[in-house]
């Protein structure tokens, strides 16, 4: 019934719970739900944990444990199941399936030790009638005095009354030995002897003799003047001034069984060690508003509290001896060496670098690391972990700003410490990887880090940047940063737990660490940005993009875009530059091989020509802009975008001639050993295999291997700097492959004076009228059109009519401007061939060099001269 009822009840509490109404105002409704609830309830069956599965998971974690060689957690767990063993319930099943459920990776989670304060208090033993009479012991007379039961009546206490004196002849009661209220039961009347002795130790205030105005001590008084001296008081011996920071020896003492001059040089000594360590004293009484020093001055005062307490257990010796000892100060000075030894390397550290601390804070930093790495040359093994252990206490509050960077890209407020700051809040987010933070460096461009610290400064910068850059994008989440994976940075995770020291260098054995500690926080931000950049923001897509557009990857492609243009250009029509129209053209060309997504990024922009229509250098008033996101703009920088653009016109130019010259129809000859027909022949294929070489040179070698090998860098990069880094060589080695180096410019101007070669010479043979000027020589400053060439002067003509031309030319003017054609060619091959080799060479650059021998071959084939004679 009572279960009835109770169940009764909870079930009224999970309706109410649920419906969330009055029952009283629908009292059907609600009965309704009760009974579906019930019956819901009452009908559903738990299942028993199984006790078998219990016992082998237990079971499996003990195998586990003692596989992964944990076998002290495997036997705790054992000593814990054995215990339970002895208690019989029928839920302890399921107890312990509840805390399998509840465990956490136990095998790296658990610390053995954790499980000593989870045992009892050891309780205290009962008490004893032996142990209250070791106390507090009694005699056989203290048994039968009389007690005054009056005493504490409460009946008398209106008035208080004056205790009478107390007569010598009557025995004090066990009553007034007790009474808490006598005043002279506090009074301790001194031994004579005791402070006849105290007096007389106080040897300053003794008079000094008149003879020779010097006051004798004992060489205790000595030892205990010198232990109060090396913990920093005042003392009579050894007078401090504190406004000087120095410790003199009062020459007014001297010891009876010693010669003054052994002893004041023993006292030297003294004053020695005591004058550095006051020093250091004082200089921690100073303290700074920098975290860094005060981090260094907290270690300082800890190793000061635990020379202090050497002192006093040095002081013990002689206080509270526990066997006969000898007072010695000469023993006493091996004492205080042997103790301050550590004390003093460290005083002699901060009286080096107090003066730089103002300008540069972290000098303490790097002072105790070069002290480290010379004790450890020395072999000083006490010296090496004492300076160790006050380096890493003073790196913690280092690695504080450190840590919020590279976990949450943030910078204290106006910390001059560190090595980032912001420099511009508001630039472009485009720039936002190379612009907005700065390393902070001085006067002289030295870096403001640690010297220790400097190799990993980069890799700190770009993991708080890639921080930075994640919440731009929106995308950091917890899974960027885990607490639990920071390795230490302490003796014992550097060093080891050897008590030698360690075979490899104190540096290479930070650094190893270091990175380490680096690495845990730099893989996490680099590996998601990386990811981020290459799936969402799509990189090598833009990449790819960018070889399609500028560099001509798909050929087929290109060369459609380029005729496109050129078919426009030579139309001569007004119009034919106008960017909405080009634009168009060339995105319903590049969409066959992009998505229309990355087809309507494409923008063509045209500028007014200077040259002419027709001039290759005209060509370079067409551009190509793509619409970058801004993530892939800090990989792929603005400064870039020119070098793609200069390739993209080269490109263009040496399609242009080849474009020309295979639309260039020649009339058949009525003899091909006429020298004009032989002369026509031969340049243009020469022109035509120029272009072609030209054409494969930048296309299949230059950017085919550039890019290869650029693609291969990029997979490999860490984080947006390696990308951007690499992506800036990548553009910078195409600039100079393809010959368009500022060191390369004579090379570069003779090959476009080779190709504008073909456009003179496909103007001169073209079956259409010439509507704009085109240099041939320097006699002749107007190409001419032939209508048509006698065939019974020449015997030779090209087939076909055409317009008249304005001013009809001979065929011999016309083989006389072929002949400065081919006078040219044969002038700035060589040059462009020479000139290959000579940069080559020195540029130690193998492309140019294969280049030169492929234009080498012209010339040279068997049975082929090199220059046919006309």
């Amino acid at each position: 019934m009572a279960h009835n009822a109770n169940f009764s009840g909870l079930t009224d509490e999970l309706v109410h719970s649920v419906l969330r109404f009055d029952p009283a105002t629908n009292k059907q409704a609600y009965k309704r739900a009760k009974e579906i609830a019930s019956r819901g309830l009452r009908g559903h069956q738990y299942a028993r944990t199984n006790q078998f599965d219990v016992t082998s998971s237990f079971a499996g974690l003990d195998e586990k444990f003692r596989v992964k060689d944990r076998d002290d957690l495997a036997d705790a767990l054992q000593v814990r199941l054995q215990e339970l063993e002895e208690v019989t319930s029928r839920f302890k099943p399921d107890f312990l399936a509840l805390l399998l459920q509840l465990s956490d990776r136990p095998l790296e989670n658990t610390r053995v030790e954790a499980l000593d304060l989870l045992r009892p208090p050891t309780p205290p033993p009962p008490l004893t009638w032996a142990d209250i009479l070791h106390d507090d012991p009694y005699s056989d007379e203290d048994i039968w005095k009389d007690i005054d039961y009056a005493g504490g009546s409460s009946g008398e206490e209106q008035t208080p009354k004056k205790r009478p004196t107390k007569s010598k002849s009557s025995p004090p009661t066990s009553v007034d030995d007790d009474d808490p209220r006598d005043p002279e039961r506090c009074i301790v009347l001194p031994h004579p002897d005791l402070v006849q002795g105290i007096e007389a130790n106080q040897f300053w205030n003794t008079a000094a003799d008149e003879e020779n105005t010097k006051i004798h001590i004992t060489e205790l008084q000595a030892v205990r003047e010198t232990l109060f001296m090396l913990a920093g008081l005042h003392t009579s011996l050894y007078p401090m001034d504190k406004q000087q920071i120095n410790i003199r020896i009062n020459s007014r003492y001297e010891l009876r069984h010693a010669m003054n001059n052994t002893v004041e040089h023993l006292l030297a000594e003294f004053v020695a060690i005591g004058r550095e360590i006051f020093r250091l004293r004082q200089w921690t009484k100073r303290p700074s508003p920098l975290p860094l020093v005060q981090a260094f001055e907290a270690a300082v005062r800890t190793r000061l509290v635990q020379y202090d307490d050497a002192l006093a257990e040095l002081q013990d010796q002689y206080l509270t001896p526990t066997a006969p000892i000898a007072v010695s100060l000469l023993r006493l000075l091996a004492d205080v060496r042997t103790t301050a030894a550590h004390l003093l390397r460290l005083a002699r550290v901060v009286s080096a670098i107090e003066p730089e601390l103002l300008v540069n804070p972290f000098s303490h930093l790097e002072a105790l690391f070069d002290e480290i790495s010379l004790a450890q040359m020395t072999l000083e093994l006490d010296i090496f972990r004492y300076l160790s252990e006050v380096l890493f206490e003073c790196l913690q509050t280092y690695l504080k700003p450190l840590r919020k960077w590279m976990e949450t890209g943030e910078l204290g407020a106006n910390d001059e410490t560190f090595f980032v700051f912001q420099s511009n809040t508001g630039s472009d987010i485009n720039s936002l990887w190379h612009d907005q933070y700065v390393l902070r460096r001085d006067a002289h461009n030295k870096l403001r880090a640690p010297s220790f610290l400097q190799p990993a400064v980069q890799k700190i910068f770009n993991t708080g940047k890639s921080v930075v850059f994640l919440k731009e994008l929106g995308c950091q989440g917890k899974d960027t940063v885990d607490q639990n994976c920071e390795p230490r940075i302490d003796y014992e995770t550097v060093c080891g737990g050897s008590d030698k020291l360690p075979l490899a260098t104190f540096a290479e054995l930070f650094r190893a660490a270091f990175d380490r500690w680096m690495q845990s926080k730099y893989s996490q931000a680099s590996t998601v940005l990386r990811q981020h950049l290459i799936g969402t923001c799509g990189l090598m897509r833009t990449l790819d993009a960018f070889a399609l557009l500028y560099l001509g990857k798909n050929g087929t492609i290109f060369e459609e875009f380029a005729t496109a243009i050129f078919e426009r250009l030579d139309a001569g029509r007004k119009g034919w530059n106008d960017r909405y129209v080009l634009t168009e053209v060339t995105r319903s060309i590049f969409v066959k091989i992009m998505s229309r997504t990355e087809a309507e990024r494409i923008v063509v922009r045209s500028s007014k020509i200077k040259n002419g229509i027709k001039s290759l250098k005209g060509l370079a008033t067409v551009t190509l802009d793509y619409a970058l996101p801004w993530p892939v703009q800090n990989i792929i920088q603005r400064s870039s975008i020119p070098t793609y653009q200069h390739i993209l016109t080269t490109l263009m130019q040496v399609y242009r001639v080849k474009y020309l010259l295979q639309r260039l129809h020649l009339h058949r000859s009525s003899g091909f050993e006429h020298p004009f027909t032989r002369l026509v022949h031969k340049l243009r294929h020469r022109l035509n295999w120029f272009a072609d070489t030209m054409r494969s040179y930048l296309t299949e070698t230059v950017i085919f291997f550039t890019s290869l090998d650029a693609d291969i860098a990029i997979d490999k990069a860490d984080d947006i700097d390696g990308m951007a880094n690499i992506h800036v060589q990548f553009v910078a080695k195409l600039q100079e492959r393809a010959l368009l180096g500022s060191d390369l410019k004579p090379i570069h101007k003779a090959i476009m004076e080779l190709l504008d070669i073909g456009v003179t010479f496909t103007t001169l043979l073209a079956d259409g009228s010439t509507d704009e000027p085109s240099s041939i020589n320097a006699k002749k400053t107007r190409s001419k059109k032939i209508e048509e060439i006698d065939s019974d002067d020449a015997n030779d003509d090209l087939e076909g009519g055409s317009p008249k031309a304005p001013a009809p030319v001979t065929q011999q003017d016309l083989l006389d401007s072929l002949r400065t054609i081919d006078s040219d060619f044969a002038r700035l091959l060589p040059f462009i061939i020479a000139g290959l080799r000579s940069v080559g060479r020195v540029g130690a650059e193998p492309m140019w060099e294969q280049l030169a021998d492929r234009l080498a071959w012209e010339g040279k084939r068997e049975g082929i001269p090199e220059r046919i004679a006309v």
